[in-house]
């Protein structure tokens, strides 16, 4: 067939969200879009018909016309796996039951394409299990919990997924169950209109609405509950259960064992069942948030009520069986193109993802994620092919983006991170430019301008590793930087960061602030603070929010710092205000994604009537408005700055509710010129910013840090506040 190889266009298509993206075996996942899914979750008021043409105009208008196109579809829905026909799903479609021929209706409207739809548990399973043929796994379930429950499983010994006489298996989110609350019992109906199943209790929708029959059911333990405080005081509910959770809230604690309890069942009876199952993995946006907390509480219920004789005997067995999947590791949109691949070539899985291409029979070590952690493994050291280049690690950083794949909030599916670092070129593959030599120090743009394949650490193995191969788009744009001046070694890890914060600045200066207002204790943050009278003016004035009390403490006693120095949720806007010069302010929001909202709406209101120019770095959650600008896509402006195009950057001028102007920009990535720049100020005064550097350790020790960051919010590591991460290899001078 043609079009394959160079890839799919895939789809993961469930009650909430829409993602799109390009795959191919040999390319990885490109950055996905993320769109809101028509659906009935979203839209209520809208009949299935409606909804189901809205779904169709969406997939059809995403794939690009061409000979030979395919698409990959993973569809949120009960269907039958034979045909693709779908059966019906509460989430998208609510109790409707008619028949959709999904496959017809894609044919009918774009016959050039060749579509190929399956469940979306499938397709997760489809790339989850693609990693482990080699560890001799009979069987492997997936389960997810997410907007809907269901599971698969699938014989990896036969690349086969059974299904019963409808195309069916594994739709265990509508069996029966019961829920109990504070001691009483629970009825609440399903998205499919029935009551008392699975999903009622243990699916995102069914866990909130728990959630507010504990609330009406426990009084005043609820109003005094960390949960029930984050939530009277706006803050989304999944963000407030998982911070209670990290607090050891009673309360959240009790909520957490109702909505597991229907799952471990589930799970107990898999397991009964079918004792070829040698894996059993729980994925989507409920269990993988929740990470660890979640399979504490399920194991709790397997121990309370085990499996007959085996929960005496073995019970071992159970805990040794049952995984949470990682970031990034049962990705419905790499399994989509799986199946589209194999079913449009007649090729086994397998055979499908074997590694191709230049293996040397050499290896290198690696950091290396997989479903059970971080490990330091062997890899294979692949040569450079035409147009690659082969580069060493000198020294590598960790950075916020890292600790959120480990945690699960990104999907991004490299199994290497690392993008912040320098390295040295090894080996060149035929036709490279002549400037990249072997043992020419480099550093690598992480971010492409224009193709989503790349992005290092992400969709493409990072730096944590003694080799990184880049592929030949990369060096084929100038992502590989030869560098004129190289920092000391551990300053390495500083620099794409440092590039960060040079582009913000170089955008920050056009109003001529006087003061530079600062979000954030990170690395970023504190580069912002210490490069200001530099970059933006010897007379500006710093002011830095802390987001916590550790943060504020080890800013207080750095050489270098903020002029005022702040701690998050201890003052007013009010009393922001007095902090801030006379004249124009700029705002740098270097803040995790689910900060990012709260600390604009704080910034608005503190520098209202003045003359305001604020980035958006940190992220923007999907979505993300504030209410004093309504209306306003957040997430919009800053996608409209890319690693360093256009320039200047788009910077959106607005207008608050309260009508008083803002100019807002964002971006994601830098160009070769912030990363040259922020090269020689780290040579120019490297004491300036040596302390940032907090720990400096072998790759070792730099996977029981990790580790243990994947499962902990608390930056203390050997008693000491960790800023920045930095990972020294072999041949770091």
């Amino acid at each position: 067939m043609t079009g394959t190889a160079s890839g799919v266009t895939v789809f993961d298509i469930g009650g909430t969200h829409l993602r799109h993206a390009w795959w191919s075996p040999e390319g990885g996942l490109g950055d996905p879009t993320d769109v809101p899914s028509p659906s009935h979750l979203r839209h209520p008021d809208l009949t299935a018909r409606q909804i189901q043409d809205r779904l169709i105009d969406a997939i059809c208008e995403t794939v690009p016309a061409g000979p030979g196109a395919v698409a990959g579809i993973s569809f949120g829905a009960a269907l039958n796996q034979r045909s693709g026909v779908v059966y019906g799903s509460g989430p998208l479609f609510g109790d409707e039951t008619t028949v959709l021929d999904l496959p017809g209706l894609l044919y009918e409207r774009r016959p050039d394409v060749d579509w190929y739809v399956v469940n979306d548990v499938t397709a997760a399973l489809l790339h989850f299990a693609s990693s482990l043929h080699s560890r001799g796994h009979r069987k492997v379930t997936l389960l997810t919990v997410s907007s809907g429950i269901a599971c698969r499983t699938i014989d990896l010994r036969r690349d086969v997924i059974p299904t019963d006489a409808c195309g069916l298996q594994g739709e265990v989110g509508h069996l029966p169950a019961t829920a109990s609350l504070a001691g009483q019992p629970v009825e609440l109906r399903c998205e499919c209109g029935e009551l008392g199943h699975v999903a009622a209790y243990s699916s995102g929708p069914g866990i909130r609405n728990m959630a507010e029959v504990l609330r009406e059911r426990a009084g005043e333990r609820w109003d005094d509950s960390l949960l029930g405080k984050a939530m009277g005081a706006g803050e989304p509910f999944e963000a407030a259960f998982g911070a209670a959770l990290d607090a050891a809230d009673p309360l959240a604690e009790v909520l957490l064992d109702a909505v597991t309890a229907p799952v471990a069942d589930v799970l107990r009876g898999a397991l009964c069942l079918d004792p070829e199952i040698d894996e059993l993995a729980l994925t989507g946006g409920v269990s993988v948030s929740l990470g660890e907390h979640y399979r504490t509480a399920v194991l709790r219920h397997l121990r309370h009520r085990p499996l007959y004789l085996t929960g005496e005997r073995a019970p071992e067995w159970v805990e040794e069986h049952i995984t949470v999947c990682g970031p990034g590791e049962a990705d419905g949109l790499v399994g989509a193109g799986i199946a589209a691949l194999a079913a449009a070539t007649g090729t086994r899985m397998e055979e499908l993802l074997r590694p191709t291409g230049g293996a040397t029979g050499a290896t290198h070590q690696g950091i290396v994620r997989d479903d059970r952690g971080l490990h330091l493994l062997p890899r294979t050291t692949v040569a450079p092919g035409p147009g690659e280049v082969s580069i060493e690690t000198l020294v590598a950083g960790v950075c916020g983006t890292d600790l959120q794949m480990l945690r699960g909030l990104r999907r991004d599916g490299a199994p290497v991170l690392g993008h912040e670092g320098v390295a040295r070129v090894v080996e060149v593959g035929e036709g490279v430019d002549g400037r990249l030599t072997p043992g020419t120090p480099v550093v690598v743009n992480p971010t492409h301008r224009t193709d989503p394949s790349f992005l290092l650490g992400h969709n493409v193995d990072g730096l944590l590793q003694e080799r990184t191969l880049i592929p030949a788009n990369a060096v084929r744009d100038g992502l590989v930087i030869p560098l004129p001046y190289v920092p000391d070694a551990e300053l390495a890890a500083l620099l794409e960061p440092l590039a960060v914060v040079r582009y913000a600045s170089l955008a920050l200066r056009a109003p001529n602030p006087t003061t530079l207002l600062v979000f954030g204790d990170g690395t970023v943050g504190h580069l912002a603070v210490r490069t200001a009278k530099y970059w933006l003016g010897p007379r500006v004035r710093t002011v830095q929010v802390h987001h916590t009390r550790e943060g504020l403490e080890w800013s207080e006693a750095a050489p270098y710092g903020a002029d005022v120095r702040l701690q998050h949720g201890e003052f007013t806007p009010e009393e922001l205000a007095g902090q801030l010069a006379d004249g124009p302010v700029a705002v740098l929001l270097a803040t995790p994604c689910v900060a990012m909202l709260s600390c604009l709406e704080t910034t608005l209101a503190a520098t209202a009537g003045r003359e305001v120019l604020v980035d958006l770095l940190g992220g923007v959650p999907k979505g993300g408005t504030v209410p004093a600008l309504p209306g306003v896509d957040l997430g919009a402006i800053r996608a409209a700055n890319c690693a360093g195009v256009p320039e200047p950057p788009h910077i959106a001028s607005l207008t608050t509710e309260s009508g008083h102007p803002v100019r807002i920009f964002g971006h994601r990535g830098v160009a070769t010129c912030h990363l040259l720049d922020a090269a020689a100020e780290l040579c120019r005064d490297p004491g300036l910013y040596r302390d940032l550097v907090t720990h400096v350790v072998e790759p070792s020790e730099a996977v029981r840090i990790m580790s243990r960051l994947a499962v902990s919010r608390r930056r203390t590591i050997d008693g000491r506040r960790l800023i920045k991460l930095a990972v020294r290899w072999a041949g770091a001078s």
